[in-house]
């Protein structure tokens, strides 16, 4: 099975998260190591965030999936680390991977609450990985090309191109067919977008 519904799909062909500046930028090598420490500093209240939105999502769910759910919330629980990785290999200090969240990251962040809090913590996990199989092997391919950051720098990266696979595989299944997981979705991708526009500081013209 397909891991989006047409209504899925067509959410993530809206907020199609490869055709954003920050992210051609980073594919051509054109990011500055402040920008992507910034990126480090902001989406790391992401990546720390979604352990716990899996949580209740499991709480929340069919028993069916409960089981499923938590194991995902287990693996993600490793995940800030590696990301502590990454900030550290584009030449973040501790301040800098602690960073306080900006307005969109405060943003992104209440929605992703909100929603889990309305049981569709589910469908906030489905938005943040449905893509990420594809973008992370552009951002591997980016950082070894431009950046000379590999091995345990990119871990994070290698990890989720290949795991997400299977999680937006589980997640879409238990959210297919839910109109509000739509909503939800489109919701946490808007902002998302807005996160990545909030570190990008391209050349002046």
């Amino acid at each position: 099975m397909d891991y989006a519904t047409p209504e899925l799909r067509a959410v993530l062909d809206r907020w199609d998260l490869l055709r954003h500046p920050f992210y051609t930028r980073w594919k051509a090598g054109e990011l500055t190591r402040d920008e992507l420490v910034d990126y480090a500093g902001q989406y790391a209240h992401v990546v720390r965030a979604l352990p716990r939105w899996l949580e209740a999502a499991a709480d929340a769910a069919h028993a069916e999936h409960r089981a499923v759910l938590r194991e995902h919330a287990h693996d993600e629980a490793a995940h800030p680390a590696l990301w502590d990785q990454f900030a550290a290999a584009v030449g973040a200090d501790a301040a800098e991977t602690n960073a306080e969240p900006n307005d969109a990251t405060r943003s992104l962040l209440a929605e992703g609450e909100m929603l889990t809090a309305l049981g569709l913590g589910a469908a906030v996990a489905w938005s943040l990985e449905a893509q990420s199989p594809e973008v992370s092997k552009e951002k591997l391919h980016g950082l070894a090309e431009h950046y000379d950051i590999t091995d345990t720098g990119a871990e994070y990266f290698s990890l989720h191109a290949e795991k997400d696979v299977e999680h937006r595989q589980e997640l879409g299944t238990m959210i297919a067919g839910n109109p509000h997981a739509v909503e939800a979705a489109d919701a946490v991708l808007s902002r998302l977008w807005d996160l990545l526009s909030s570190v990008e500081r391209p050349p002046a013209a």
